[in-house]
């Protein structure tokens, strides 16, 4: 044997259960909202030339975050009002993707 493999002798231990935490479930509320934010942040720059010419855009921007707040702060909510939220979220979100493809 080499001297470089008798200094490397020791125990590798493996575990497959570990995963990174902060990978969120693609349904998720947050990354719903995280992703509608993203967007209103394209918006504004691709309309940022436009200012004058064509009017901004509506993007409900307020009542989406009021909706997401509302939701995201119970503590145990039911299943049937996480499905209405996700709903609006994507109904928010894929305005703002209309609205990107227009601009």
């Amino acid at each position: 044997m080499t001297p470089a493999s008798e200094s490397n002798r020791g125990t590798l231990m493996l575990d497959a259960t570990c995963a990174p935490a902060d990978i969120k479930y693609p349904t998720d509320l947050h990354l719903l909202n995280h992703a509608r934010e993203i967007l209103e942040t394209i918006i504004d720059t691709l309309h940022r030339p436009l200012v004058g010419i064509l009017e901004k855009p509506r993007t409900y921007r307020n009542q989406a975050r009021k909706a997401f707040l509302n939701e995201s702060k119970q503590r145990q909510p039911k299943g049937k009002t996480i499905r209405k939220a996700v709903k609006k979220q994507l109904g928010y979100v894929s305005r703002d993707l209309r609205i990107i493809e227009e601009l």
